[in-house]
């Protein structure tokens, strides 16, 4: 190849060069301008996705400044738990309420520190004599509890001046009614008084003056009895009472009415173990005779089983009768004072026993239907220790039951 033929070939490998060199600098060129339109993009994206954080911390820390401002200001005790239950937060409601209380402690010490042994319900009460609502609630999926304490000391003692008022404007209806019911015993039992007197009376007719005269104070007594029971709406002293004692307690005063009324009396315990309740025993032991009693005292021979069973933590008394039974009508007002259907009732045995098992933090229903007997049944929540050591004069309570059939020598 010449040289003239050489140089024309190199020129046009250059010329081919330059032409791939131009195309390729386009190509970087376009793809400069691409990459700067996609860095504006991000660069907006990136700037306006900033401010939307920006807003959302601002509103996250709004948030978080309204319920630290919540807390400090809520009138209820606000304390949280870490998973191993140490109080991690608390405001200044739980500092003023559970004294002693602060960061880092462990809320079972708390606890115990804080509030009154043996108590189970949802209100409890503190060594401060303090009444508060503990609601405690998970904080899943986070770890800890969170628990809300409220002081309704005040609610309470405002309820009961309420309650104690409606009982107290209804004393008057009351007062007219006993004062009618005990005229006519009264005026028997003078009238009964007023004739022992006589010296021509013989040794019988003096005994029969004296019996009835006895049978119209007795009369007197109970309708007092409830009348005061009632007046008193259900406060009494509370005290770990023995299950035990309560039924041979509750035996021993049914089965002289069994006797005088010619009634069989079964008493059935279904547990075997030593068992005691939160109460007043003297108070439980009269609402539960005065159910005994309802069932005794209706007409023919009267069968009247009386069983204790234990479910979980709370023990049933349930009362069975043969009797007439008792309408759906009355089943709805047989616990409303003054609601008798007996000539000689005052309404307000029934009363008397609701008020005393709600007093005990219980409950009483009945079921019954006409010519099927009546079932009063009373649930009472137990007391938290439910095994302790009984003293030396006290008994097993075991699985036994009682059976006792008198009858009247008339």
């Amino acid at each position: 190849m010449s040289m003239a033929q050489q140089n024309t070939v190199k020129r046009e490998q250059l010329e081919d060069a330059f032409q791939v060199f131009n195309q390729v600098s386009g190509q970087l060129v376009d793809s400069y301008h691409q990459l700067q339109a996609q860095v504006a993009c991000l660069t907006s994206e990136l700037s306006a996705a900033r401010s939307e954080r920006l807003k959302q911390l601002a509103e996250k820390e709004s948030l978080a400044n309204r319920l630290t401002r919540l807390l400090e200001t809520l009138p209820a005790a606000v304390v949280v738990l870490d998973g191993q239950g140490v109080v991690s937060q608390l405001n200044p409601a739980a500092e003023e309420l559970l004294p002693g209380i602060r960061l880092g402690v462990a809320w079972h010490t708390l606890y115990q520190h804080c509030f009154r042994p043996g108590q189970q319900e949802s209100e409890q009460w503190l060594v401060t004599d303090r009444l508060v609502t503990l609601t405690q609630r998970s904080l899943e999926p986070d770890s800890g509890h969170i628990i809300l304490l409220l002081d309704v000391t005040e609610t309470r003692q405002l309820q009961e001046r309420i309650a104690r008022r409606k009982r107290l404007s209804v004393m008057g209806e009351m007062s007219a009614q006993l004062a009618h019911q005990i005229r006519t015993p009264l005026s028997s039992a003078l009238i009964d008084t007023t004739l022992l007197s006589r010296e021509d009376l013989t040794l019988q007719q003096r005994e029969r003056f004296s019996q009835r005269c006895l049978e119209r104070l007795r009369h007197i007594e109970s309708q007092i009895n409830d009348m005061l029971a009632f007046a008193k709406g259900g406060k009494f002293e509370l005290a770990k009472i023995s299950i035990q004692g309560l039924i041979d307690d509750l035996r021993q005063a049914v089965e002289p009415l069994c006797q005088e009324n010619d009634a069989t009396l079964n008493i059935s315990v279904k547990s075997a173990e030593m068992l005691f309740i939160s109460g007043n025993q003297d108070a439980l032991l009269g609402a539960m005779i005065n159910i005994a009693v309802n069932a005794i005292q209706q007409q023919g021979p009267i069968y009247l089983q009386i069983t204790l069973k234990r479910e979980n933590d709370l023990l049933t008394i349930t009362f069975s009768d043969n009797g007439p039974g008792i309408s759906e009508e009355h089943q709805q007002q047989i616990f409303d004072p003054f609601y008798t259907t007996r000539s000689n009732g005052t309404g307000l045995g029934l009363a008397v026993v609701q008020a005393v098992v709600l007093a005990h933090h219980g409950k009483v229903t009945v079921e019954s239907a006409p010519g099927t007997g009546a079932r009063f049944s009373i649930v009472l929540p137990l007391f938290s220790e439910l095994s302790v050591q009984a003293p030396v004069a006290a008994t097993v309570l075991q699985d036994s039951e009682y059976t006792s059939v008198v009858r009247s020598s008339a």
